[in-house]
């Protein structure tokens, strides 16, 4: 929305032929009552306080608005909202698939007439595009969200969300979306194996994980300076996690094993991330460059056949995606399954289930949903550092 005080508010001026007070805003010439009255200063007063909050436009009638319009309204609100660091986050991406959906089939229509015919529509669309049924149903449900927003906006009747309300979610084995495959631990030979294949540095983002049950964002993410290093179990406070816009706590407790792993990435600045694709791509030039047979004197000389302008560099941090490239890549030269990290999370919680219970993976995973009160906190966190330091 564009500044207040760079718009220049339309004048409070009278139609001489009426007598009329009138406003022009946008072309449009908007009749206010008596010239001079009370009600037409105060009309004016309102429609100029609802063109300024609308970024200098002329709020349309409700009728009038077009999807495609309230798609393009709420794009531009969703990249300022789901951010992080500074960044969009997935959700922007996720709900922009969404809305793409719907405005291929109803973009052109008024807003005011999508209902919940519109909406079951839009789900059978996403439904042949092969998306299964957990997924259509998160979509359907930004959806709705995105028309939510739209009522509270007053761009659209209140009576178009409520009605949009009444479209349920597809239940298991009671509609034509496949179902998807649920998520499951990775085995241990077939971590193994691919760290075999992994270079050093992402082997050990692996072995850390696979030791902390941390997200893979927060195994990219960390820094010397977010881990305390005092007690005898390390605690790691990442700088942003999962949950943190629901005011949750993340901790994520280093047994001996992973500190012994951490620590030559720990001599570092404080604000440096530990594991870097660039010197991951620096000891891999270094290994070839070792295991040369061509004299220096003959053929390419190291950093001679870089190109000028390359069209990906190696930056200072991974992220989820480089990381598991790098997982699946390695996996296919090991020859075994390929796996997502996400599925590292799935093995340690199966480990700390079998000797510690659920409550235990509750929070040493980091569940936003585990319904813990604050009589237990302290209890919980004895026991997440009492788990790092026997398995971690």
């Amino acid at each position: 929305m564009a500044n207040a005080d760079s718009i220049r508010v339309p004048v409070y001026g009278k139609h001489k032929p009426t007598g009329q007070a009138r406003v022009q805003i946008d072309g449009r010439t908007i009749y206010l009552g008596k010239h001079g009255s009370a009600a037409s200063k105060e009309a004016y007063q309102r429609i100029t306080a609802e063109w300024l909050q609308a970024g200098g436009k002329l709020a349309r009638h409700r009728n009038e608005v077009t999807v495609v319009e309230i798609i393009a309204a709420y794009m531009r609100f969703a990249r300022t909202y789901y951010r992080k660091n500074r960044q969009p986050t997935n959700e922007v991406y996720s709900v922009k698939r969404a809305l793409g959906v719907v405005k291929e089939l109803y973009g052109r229509e008024q807003a005011s007439k999508f209902g919940p015919l519109a909406l079951k529509t839009v789900r059978q669309a996403m439904i042949e595009k092969d998306w299964c049924r957990s997924q259509v149903n998160k979509q359907v449900d930004r959806v709705k969200r995105v028309f939510k927003w739209a009522v509270s906006e007053e761009m659209i009747p209140g009576s178009v969300f409520e009605a949009l309300r009444t479209v349920t979610g597809l239940r298991k084995g009671r509609s034509q979306a496949k179902e998807s495959s649920p998520v499951k631990p990775v085995a241990n030979d077939v971590v193994e194996a691919t760290i075999e294949k992994l270079p050093e540095i992402v082997s050990d983002m692996v072995q850390v994980q696979r030791l902390t049950g941390a997200r893979p964002g927060e195994i990219c993410d960390m820094r010397p300076g977010d881990i305390n290093r005092k007690p005898d179990t390390w605690e790691y406070i990442p700088q942003s996690h999962k949950t943190e816009h629901h005011d949750q706590p993340r901790v994520i407790f280093i047994g001996p094993k992973c500190q012994q792993i951490l620590l030559k990435y720990l001599l570092r600045p404080a604000d440096c991330y530990c594991f870097s694709p660039a010197e991951s791509e620096a000891k891999r030039r270094a290994a070839q460059h070792e295991q040369r047979q061509t004299p220096l004197s003959c053929g390419n000389k190291p950093g001679s056949n870089c190109k000028v302008k390359p069209l990906r560099t190696s930056g200072d941090k991974y992220d989820t995606r480089s990381y598991g490239r790098a997982i699946r890549r390695a996996a296919k030269a090991a020859g075994v399954p390929t796996w997502s990290p996400h599925r590292l999370r799935h093995s340690f919680a199966t480990e700390v289930r079998k000797s510690h219970g659920l409550e235990a993976v509750q929070v040493c995973l980091g569940h936003s949903k585990a319904d813990v009160t604050q009589v237990y906190t302290a209890r919980n966190m004895a026991l997440a550092a009492a788990v790092a330091a026997e398995i971690g």
